[in-house]
């Protein structure tokens, strides 16, 4: 019954008896028509159970995870503008299972989605609240669309009651914000905002402005979902700026579009009655406007869109008046004023009383006519002040400036651009070929010192070798003693030199039999191998062996290594790690380190020399 209703209007409309000059005041948003147009189309094509609800639900049925909370949020879009219950529904089972599964950003967009659910039915404190609670978390996850998000919705807010001046400043800063971090999605929520506000204000070339650039960034991001709600903006503001025609041509291409994908939702709906209603109103066809606006008034009913109530309600009145029936209007202002009360609805509430207090006056209520007088008056003077459009106008002209400055640097920008990068690439130039002559300076220089300590350790290591040949075979001597030159006991001694004595000649027995290469050695395996105490033997290695006892048992190992990679060809070939545990170590960077730290060089480069002069 509405679509035929809707296609009657277009039928009856003149809106095929236009001028040469209507027609070319068209040609500026048809771009923007067929672009949405092409979006859907597209959308259709690549997409489509965006479109469907029973593909959404089986989506998340069939996932889990983050898949099944992104499933659950793409379903409260999908239903936002349908049914506000089953929007809640699936964005509550989101909030449960981010924060069950702890996803941060996701947890924090479906706040944000039920702080919207509050807007929309006019519970705007509760709105403002739930914002509040979440907001400094939105901010320390730095995450551009949710903070977009945040501001967005408070601009809306403060809009619908009537605090112009702080909703302007609100999404001024979000729009501030996108063009810092080059974020076309908060541009894009931006704009949506301040249109919002200058629809409020009446200030219909300004909001069209500001729509068109939201919608354009619509497009590009292909935000289908806010597709409807613009096109009706556009609509209200042909109608204001140009008349019937225009808001006609429009709305018949709402109707087009509403065709191809299902039906925008009763919150949509809602408000484009209205406004059909408000045109039917202007052009006196009465029955038709109050068709629309009665099914208008049902749906924010049934729906409790309590924050659209207050002007479908002084829609009604005005068209009561349009009749001349006064009662009924005074009845309607009455529940306008009412319901705007209850959300704090500012700038309804001083509309309604203004009229409220003239109907009254004419009926002869005086009483009544002088207390909406008053209440208009106080509520002028403190929230709707010219102080008030003062500071709007100062913050339109902030704006203006800062996008004045913005040029001016990028013109400076741009005559200094070629000084700069001639600069720039010859100072990279002069740096680059610093750098290459200290890192090839550097690595000559370490390439150098290296050699050195390679040929030192080397020619250490095979002078030990030779002098091992040519000591006795310790298997077939028996072992010196570990005699020291007794003397009389001084305090100052650290420990007994009987003791002393015992533990060097085990730590003797304990060298030659290589029990330092078993990686488990540690100070307390050993004492217990010598039969030792472990505060004796750390105090005899930390003074004979001036060392303390890690240090000991890497160089016995480092030692025993070099030997081997010396004399034995495939053990060095072997792989590090083999190498390092066949020395003793439990790892590759205890071994790489205790090497570094004893000789000066890495074992990798030790092995490499060997091989290239056994090699050349």
């Amino acid at each position: 019954m509405s679509r035929l209703s809707l296609v009657m209007f277009f039928v009856l409309s003149p809106i095929w008896l236009y001028s040469r000059d209507q027609e070319c005041a068209t040609i500026e948003l048809l771009p923007y028509l067929e672009r949405i147009e092409s979006l859907v189309e597209k959308q259709l094509i690549e997409n489509p159970e965006s479109f469907n609800e029973a593909k959404l639900i089986e989506r998340k049925n069939e996932s889990f995870g983050i898949q099944r909370v992104e499933a659950c949020l793409d379903l409260f879009t999908f239903f936002i503008y349908r049914s506000t219950d089953k929007a809640k529904k699936y964005n509550d089972e989101a909030q449960r299972l981010a924060l069950d599964l702890d996803f941060k950003p996701e947890y924090l967009k479906s706040s944000l989605n039920q702080a919207y659910i509050y807007f929309i039915q006019g519970l705007f404190g509760r709105a403002l609240s739930k914002i509040a609670q979440i907001e400094s978390q939105i901010e320390s996850q730095n995450i551009h669309e949710l903070i977009a998000e945040s501001g967005t919705l408070k601009s809306y807010v403060f809009a619908e009651q009537g605090k112009y001046e702080l909703a302007l400043k609100t999404a001024l800063d979000v729009l501030e914000m996108g063009e810092k971090s080059q974020n076309k999605y908060a541009e894009m929520r931006a704009y949506s905002a301040i249109s919002h506000v200058y629809l409020r204000l009446n200030e219909y070339d300004k909001a069209l402005d500001n729509c068109l650039k939201g919608l354009d960034l619509i497009l590009t991001l292909e935000k289908v979902q806010y597709i409807f709600p613009k096109i009706d903006e556009l609509a209200r503001m042909a109608h204001k700026l140009e008349g019937i025609e225009r808001a006609s041509e429009i709305y018949e291409f709402y109707l087009r579009m509403e065709k191809k994908i299902q039906e925008p939702g009763s919150y949509v709906r809602s408000i484009v009655y209205m406004n059909m209603a408000n045109i039917y109103i202007e052009e006196k066809e009465f029955t038709m406007a109050d068709y629309f606006l009665s099914k208008s008034l049902d749906l924010i009913d049934s729906n409790n869109y309590r924050f659209r109530r207050p002007r479908a309600h002084v829609l009604m009145a005005k068209l009561y008046l349009e009749v001349q029936d006064t009662i009924q209007s005074i009845t309607s202002y009455e529940k306008a004023f009412y319901s705007a009360k209850v959300i704090n609805a500012f700038d309804v509430i001083k509309e309604v009383s203004k009229e409220l207090s003239q109907l009254y006056l004419f009926n002869g209520d005086s009483l009544d006519a002088a207390a909406f007088s008053d209440l208009h008056l106080s509520i002028s003077d403190s929230l709707f002040s010219v102080e008030s459009e003062q500071r709007i106008k100062i913050l339109e002209a902030e704006r203006k400036i800062d996008n004045i400055s913005r040029q001016k640097e990028l013109l400076e920008l741009r005559t200094e651009s070629q000084a700069q990068k001639y600069r720039f690439l010859t100072l990279i130039l002069i740096l680059t070929l610093i750098s290459t002559g200290i890192a090839a300076y550097s690595y000559m220089k370490v390439k150098k010192k290296n050699k050195l300590l390679f040929n030192r350790t080397k020619e250490l290591t095979l002078e030990k070798l030779n002098q091992k040949k040519i000591v006795p075979d310790a298997n077939s001597t028996a072992r010196k003693p570990v005699t020291t030159k007794k003397g009389p006991k001084s305090q100052q001694a650290y420990i007994d030199e009987d003791v002393k004595e015992i533990i060097l000649t085990k730590l003797q027995r304990f060298e030659e039999d290589n029990f330092f290469l078993d990686t488990k050695c540690s100070l307390r395996s050993l004492s217990e191998k010598l039969q030792t105490n472990q505060k004796y033997l750390s105090l005899v290695i930390n003074h004979e062996k001036k060392t303390n006892f890690n240090n000991y048992i890497n160089e016995l190992r480092i030692n025993f290594l070099l030997n081997r990679l010396v004399e034995d060809k495939d053990f060095r070939n072997s792989k590090l790690s083999y190498i390092a545990r066949s020395s003793g170590f439990n790892n590759l960077n205890t071994f790489y380190s205790a090497f570094k730290k004893r000789l000066g060089i890495l074992p990798s480069y030790f092995i490499k020399e060997l091989n290239d002069e056994e090699m050349g």
